[in-house]
């Protein structure tokens, strides 16, 4: 049987920058980091938005590492509700549907939310995407 694989993610949001960071950790099931990920994107989103943004790379992460029975863990717990309960009107539903498309595709077996102390590393790697100028995988 294949154990489970746990994703962090987080944003790094600074309203006067025309970009916002992204931090990504993947365990295995003993807690050991796997993965990291730490990139900057272009564009001004509202805090939300890029929380979902960031779930949206981490699911590309996850593809190239070619995972499987893996789950999403969020401190931002208005972003996990609306993956799991979508408002089809939404300003950001297209953003939802590729996110649950790429969850299907790859085999998430679920999405959680997590405690901000739980979620330090994918915090600091998001940090550290708005300081530097280049991306880490």
């Amino acid at each position: 049987m294949e154990r489970s694989i746990k994703v962090n993610v987080d944003a790094s949001v600074h309203t006067s920058l025309n970009f916002f960071g992204v931090g990504v950790i993947i365990r295995d099931h003993y807690g050991v980091a796997i993965a990291t990920a730490s990139k900057r994107l272009p564009s001004h989103f509202a805090p939300h938005l890029a929380e979902c943004m960031a779930i949206k790379v981490r699911t590309e992460l996850v593809k190239e590492c070619n995972l499987k029975n893996w789950s999403i863990e969020s401190d931002a717990i208005n972003v996990i509700s609306t993956i799991i309960n979508p408002a089809p009107l939404a300003l950001k539903a297209h953003i939802i549907e590729d996110i649950k498309e790429g969850m299907l595709m790859t085999f998430c077996s679920s999405v959680n939310h997590c405690s901000r102390s739980a979620n330090k590393v994918a915090h600091f790697l998001a940090q550290f995407a708005i300081d530097s100028k280049e991306n880490f995988v």
